[in-house]
């Protein structure tokens, strides 16, 4: 029997989010949102920092604290549920998809809900920021 994808989809890893962090599939926007919980989860800093196209740019200086960052709050952190609230596709060709995360740091709730914007790059998606709630 395989693991359960750490996206809680009841999926198996394999199945679910591994062929998208391998690359041999070209997520949608769901789809990597989930596969961006499971790196997080996994801590798998590298293939957040792919999927990723902050606007603006980082510095390289910014870039080496933020990948610092990632990778001590994917180690601090216990990733307990991912519930996809709503997606949508904008006019202008992004898309955003709402989410809520169950996640535990230091035995505290530091749970959250965001609204996440992404954006065709490339023929790839890719995630752009968080956006304010309306």
């Amino acid at each position: 029997m395989s693991e359960n994808c750490p996206c809680h989809s009841r999926e198996p890893y394999a199945d679910c989010c591994q062929p998208v962090h391998k690359g041999k599939k070209r997520p949608s926007p769901t789809e990597l949102m989930r596969a961006r919980y499971t790196a997080y989860a996994l801590g798998d800093v590298r293939f957040i920092l792919q999927t990723e196209r902050p606007n603006p740019p980082r510095t390289a200086k910014e870039q080496a604290a933020h990948r610092h960052s990632l990778k001590e709050f994917s180690q601090n952190t216990q990733f307990l549920g991912l519930q996809i609230l709503d997606e949508a596709t904008l006019e202008d060709g992004r898309a955003t998809v709402t989410f809520h995360a169950t996640l535990l740091q230091d035995g505290q709730d530091a749970s959250f809900t965001e609204r996440s914007l992404f954006a065709l790059r490339n023929g790839r998606w890719v995630y752009i920021s968080a956006m304010p709630e309306k």
